[in-house]
């Protein structure tokens, strides 16, 4: 609501507020990791065309900041680089920060880089992390102490989600019950619930998940 998505801008400001954020991971054609939601760059920034046809050169030249608000012009395209190095600038802040890693063959590369600036145990992977156990593999090959979650979309999913392998927490894509949360608890796992159920300006929901 106050500053444009995927910038340094709207992460500072969650930072400041000692708000928990998501950031979206894409590659560029020439192998750089950027962040951006959609593949292409359309919607968010003044250029057109998929990210992983652009050089991060041409990327970086795009404003993606107009869109939102004229105040945020000339607002850039961040690299992966940049937000963990900002997120490193609140050490004092214990956020957790959820990494939507929406391009392929990425996971290394950005455990590797949130290890250089100190921010690994700050990180939850998502996206494909949640549905795709090899993706989960890569990530704690490269590092065991990489947070991973699998996602249980509803209740009858539940008992497979919590067995997943290379998954420290259980990715609740409806509002649990208790003996849910416990289970989860007791095999070591922690609980992260998102999706429509709780999002927007739903209290009574979010008060619920805030009892289980």
């Amino acid at each position: 609501l106050h500053a444009p998505e995927n910038t340094l801008a709207n992460f500072r400001a969650c930072l400041v507020l000692r708000l928990g954020f998501e950031f979206d991971v894409q590659r560029t054609k020439d192998g750089a990791l950027v962040c951006v939601h959609d593949d292409t760059l359309n919607r968010t920034t003044n250029g057109t065309g998929r990210v992983s046809e652009r050089t991060l050169a041409e990327i970086r030249t795009l404003d993606a900041g107009s869109w939102f608000d004229p105040k945020f012009a000339g607002e850039q395209v961040p690299t992966i680089d940049d937000v963990l190095r900002l997120v490193a600038e609140f050490r004092q802040h214990e956020i957790l920060i959820a990494v939507d890693l929406k391009a392929e063959d990425v996971e290394a590369d950005v455990v590797k880089l949130a290890e250089k600036h100190q921010v690994l145990h700050r990180l939850l992977f998502i996206g494909r992390t949640i549905s795709e156990s090899k993706v989960r593999e890569r990530i704690k090959q490269t590092s065991a102490r990489a947070q991973t979650a699998a996602v249980a979309n509803t209740s009858e999913e539940f008992p497979q989600t919590l067995a997943a392998p290379n998954a420290d927490w259980v990715y609740f894509r409806y509002l649990p019950i208790p003996a849910q949360i416990e289970a989860a608890h007791r095999a070591e796992k922690r609980a992260f619930i998102a999706g429509p159920t709780v999002a927007g300006h739903q209290p009574i929901q979010w008060q619920q998940a805030a009892e289980v």
